[in-house]
Parts: structure tokens; C-alpha cells; sequence
């Protein structure tokens, strides 16, 4: 019985063994670090002919020089093999930390785009997306010759600076698939001109199902952040109308619904303190310091009520006010219903502005007071 027991031992051991060097012998991949070459960044635009057109930085071993690569495809999986065959490394996506998208491929439609990126295993849902107004391609090619070497790890430094400040509008491939595919939500993504000189931010890029349909832009894009989130906190607030900057602003926002669900009422508690004024009111005397409140209130109102006019004109639900029809115990509108009826909805915006340290500000369009008022 023993001599079988062993003869069955070593055969397993053997069969073992043969499909251990069987896998290695047919894996024709190589992860040597001589042989990859990993990826910070996507840019993906489309050429005349509808075919998309993929870059990508190649990154430097040793003492060889960066250098950006194109492509033209139908698919990016198809793009990924041309790019293979124009560079003798293999290219991997473990290290993709962003995927910029150009304005017009936007425009367009993503969800094929971003599906293929999810699908792959190599690469994680946490990578940032991002529109692109503009040469992208002229500007990485700019900041190379310029010895700005590490451009794309620039950019993924100052992503994570802006997911961490919390001012700005910042968007994963996760986020936005999730807000794809909710009834009572639409995606953004941050929006961004870029030309050969620089990449400057401009403010939020609004979707329909997919595609993009418009933008909030700066300075409004301020009052579109405070307007998302039920709590924020900005270390400054520009009401460019008033030539006034509130700073360190602590801001609030309620939704509620009257009873019928015909209207929704908004209030945006705004808390901050002056720190840069126009105004021939003299804020140290408390009855023109609160007529000047006042109008600073109906300033943001009228501002936020024009956001909330364009995205309904837009038929796109960014603030995800339709989530909040729901509850425990009820659901006034099914998604569809939701986005026919959130068009020609009426909502009201009431602000409260708490301005601390204003009796330091005086008139003369100045901001500080005359030293024999201090």
C-alpha cells in the first residue's frame, strides 16, 4: 500500500512542477523593469474621422529623455497595442493616475471610454478625470522642453492638493460612473484650460447622462461648490459684483421640499470675515455695516438663483436636490419622473451672511480704517 501511496505523491508532485514551468514557459509578458514602462497620464481626443486620439507620456529610465506618443484608434485597448509597438517597452497602466478628456470628445460621450478604463484590472477607479479645454498636447510638449521633466507627476501632486483643499470640483473614474448610473443625480468633472503657456482651472463641467452639455465657470463656481455640499469651508470667497472677498468663509446649505413637492427652498448660511472692500459705505457704523450685509445677501442670492436657472435650463440635476425626495417612507418621483418634473420645478435661495471684523473696514474704497480710527 505504501510504495502506491508514494508513486501518487511524486506523480502529483510532478503534475505540480510540469504546470508551474508550463505557466512560465507560455507567459510570454515580461515584468522586468528594464522592459515596462508605466503610465502617470491619459489624454484622449478624437481626430476628423471619429477615431480617437490617444497620448501618453513616456516616462524615463535611467537618463533617457521624456516624450509624449500618439496614437489613432477606435478602441483604447486597441491604441494601448499600437502604443506597444511604437516604444520598445510594454506599456502598463498600474501607476495611471489620471485620464484627461478634451472638451469636444466630451461633448460627445464617455461612458465607453471610462467603462474600458474600469474593466481593466490594472487600473484603479480612483484615478482622476478630468475635461480639457484646449492643446494638451501643446502644453506637455511645452513643459518637456522646458526641462519640466516631471510634468505628469506635477499634475497628479496638484489634483491631490485641490481632492484634499476641498474647493474645487474633483472627480474619479468611481464618482463618476456612480453618478452615471443614479436616477436622481448627474456627473462633473473639473474643467480645465490648457494652451502651450499653462493649465489653469475653470471651473465645473456639467453632464447629461454622458455628454457634456455646459459649465459653470468662475467666479460663479464658488456658489456652485457651496450650493453641492451641505458644509464647506473656503479660505476665500470673491463677489467680484461688490469688489468684495470674504475670507475664511464657513458655509452651510439646507434643501427642503413644501408639501406638494412643487417648490424647493435652499438656505446657504455663509460665515467669514472681510478681507478686501470697495464700497463707499462706511462699515464701522452698524446701520450702513448692515445695510451692506443685505446687499451683499441679495448679490449671492440673485448669483446662485442664475446657477440654479442654468442647470435647469440644462435639464441636469449636479446638486443632487432630486436625492432628497427621498426617505424611509416615501418617493414622490421615480428617477424619470424626477427628471421631468425637476426642469420646471420653482426654487427659492435665501442667504444669510455673518460677517465678522467689519468695524475695522472704511469707506474711501479702502480697506482698512484711518489710523485715527483704529
Amino acid at each position: 500500500m505504501q510504495p502506491i501511496i508514494r508513486q501518487i505523491s511524486r506523480a502529483m508532485i510532478f503534475l505540480i512542477l510540469l504546470m508551474m514551468c508550463g505557466c512560465s514557459s507560455f507567459n510570454v509578458k515580461s515584468n522586468t523593469v528594464e522592459e515596462i514602462s508605466p503610465i502617470i497620464l491619459l489624454y484622449l481626443d478624437q481626430n476628423k474621422n471619429g477615431q480617437l486620439l490617444i497620448s501618453t507620456i513616456i516616462p524615463p529610465l535611467k537618463k533617457e529623455q521624456k516624450s509624449v506618443i500618439t496614437v489613432s484608434s477606435a478602441l483604447i485597448k486597441e491604441g494601448r497595442y499600437q502604443m506597444d509597438h511604437k516604444y520598445y517597452r510594454e506599456i502598463k497602466s498600474g501607476q495611471l493616475r489620471m485620464v484627461f478628456v478634451s472638451d469636444t470628445l466630451a461633448r460627445k460621450g464617455l461612458k465607453d471610454v471610462i467603462s474600458s478604463q474600469l474593466l481593466d484590472p490594472e487600473i484603479s477607479d480612483r484615478v482622476y478625470l478630468v475635461v480639457a479645454e484646449g492643446n494638451m498636447i501643446d502644453y506637455l510638449n511645452n513643459q518637456l522642453q522646458q526641462k519640466q521633466a516631471q510634468v505628469d507627476f506635477y499634475l497628479y501632486k496638484m489634483f491631490a492638493h485641490y481632492e484634499k483643499q476641498q474647493e474645487l470640483t474633483i472627480t474619479n473614474l468611481k464618482q463618476f460612473m456612480e453618478r452615471l448610473y443614479d436616477p436622481y443625480s448627474d456627473p462633473v468633472t473639473p474643467l480645465f484650460a490648457v494652451n502651450a503657456e499653462g493649465f489653469e482651472y475653470q471651473g465645473t463641467a456639467l453632464f447629461q447622462d454622458d455628454r457634456m452639455v455646459g459649465a459653470i465657470r468662475q467666479p460663479d463656481d464658488v456658489y456652485f461648490q457651496i450650493l453641492r455640499h451641505k458644509n464647506r469651508h473656503h479660505k476665500s470667497m470673491p463677489i467680484t459684483a461688490l469688489d468684495t472677498t470674504l475670507g475664511e468663509v464657513y458655509a452651510t446649505r439646507k434643501i427642503r421640499f413644501t408639501d406638494s413637492y412643487r417648490e424647493v427652498q435652499i438656505d446657504v448660511h455663509i460665515g467669514g470675515r472681510v478681507e478686501e472692500y470697495r464700497d463707499n459705505r462706511d462699515l464701522s457704523d452698524p446701520t450702513e455695516a448692515a445695510s451692506w450685509v443685505r446687499t451683499v445677501e441679495r448679490r449671492v442670492e440673485s448669483d446662485m438663483e442664475q446657477i440654479i436657472q442654468q442647470i435647469k435650463s440644462l435639464s441636469v440635476d449636479p446638486l443632487s436636490i432630486g436625492e432628497h425626495t427621498l426617505g424611509l417612507m416615501r418617493r414622490p418621483f421615480t428617477g424619470d419622473q424626477w427628471r421631468k418634473h425637476w426642469p420646471d420645478m420653482q426654487v427659492n435661495v435665501r442667504v444669510h451672511v455673518n460677517v465678522e471684523q467689519s468695524g475695522m473696514l472704511k469707506s474711501n474704497r479702502s480697506i482698512f480704517a484711518p489710523k485715527g480710527r483704529r
